[in-house]
């Protein structure tokens, strides 16, 4: 049953239903990408912060682990290694001795598989700083030691907006091989934003991380669970609508219960330089 169309104006989001279904002493109930109601059974609250931007949550479930929401979205569990591997594409991309740049990433289950192959430098740019050290204490099978310091020989940590960061690359001329996009797919906390402009679409964003990418840079992104279909349909249109070729990957994420879909850009970032 769709929660809007049953519930009508109970509530603007289905993220706010918590506060309105309860059973025991947690709300073991999430929404999908189509609105959709589901339930997590033997659910445990293993941590939970309000950071200045957003409501942090960390449960358990036998049947997933540990897994992280941000206002009551789910984002990964330590059960959701396939979600890491497809986004980076790990069998089809090479990023040994390449720049690469993440966007959010939060929980560091990027980082971790990411330092693995060796690249010259990796710089993940995560607004929140109490996301990564929630995930540090308690999400450590999905990050391992990787967000344990915040800068290494071949990585740094940067707490900053993203717009601004790729704004900054794009007035100093600095480049990556690799943009990867793990932001929320919706605005962060949409009721009470800090952010001065609009997150529900990816355009911005998405054409900033190509003004940034070397000749032959790829762009890698998430995009929503596959019965979000509008918010699908929206992503692909700005990608279609710079003109870029795409391929796209579907996988099923145990903590989504459903499967989900990644973007690979096929398009060369010089060919996009000269069409803007």
């Amino acid at each position: 049953m769709k929660i809007r169309e049953s519930l009508g104006d109970l509530c603007l989001y289905s993220r706010c239903l918590p506060g309105e279904i309860k059973r025991g002493e947690l709300t073991p109930y999430f929404s999908s990408g189509s609105d959709t109601l589901f339930e997590y059974e033997k659910l445990k609250l293993v941590f939970e912060k309000d950071s200045k931007w957003q409501n942090i949550k960390i449960y358990h479930n036998p049947g997933v682990g540990h897994f992280l929401c941000l206002d009551d979205d789910i984002m990964i569990g330590e059960s959701d290694l396939i979600y890491t591997q497809t986004l980076l594409g790990i069998d089809r991309n090479d990023f040994r001795d390449k720049t690469v740049l993440i966007l959010g990433g939060g929980d560091g289950g990027l980082l971790y598989e990411l330092l693995k192959e060796n690249p010259r430098h990796v710089l993940m740019v995560e607004i929140d700083q109490d996301v990564v050290l929630a995930c540090r204490n308690h999400m450590r099978k999905i990050c391992e030691s990787a967000i344990d310091s915040f800068e290494g020989p071949n990585y740094k940590i940067q707490f900053e907006d993203c717009l601004k960061v790729l704004q900054e690359c794009q007035q100093e001329g600095r480049t990556f091989d690799y943009v990867i996009n793990d932001l929320s797919e919706y605005l962060i906390n949409a009721d009470n934003t800090k952010f001065a402009y609009d997150f529900e679409t990816t355009c911005i964003i998405l054409e900033l991380s190509l003004k940034i990418l070397s000749r032959h840079g790829k762009y890698l992104s998430r995009g929503n669970t596959v019965s979000a279909t509008e918010f699908l349909s929206k992503y692909e249109d700005d990608i279609r609508h710079l003109g870029m070729q795409f391929q796209k990957f579907e996988v099923y994420v145990p903590s989504f219960k459903e499967k989900y879909p990644f973007c690979l850009n096929m398009f060369c970032a010089m060919h996009f330089k000269d069409k803007v």
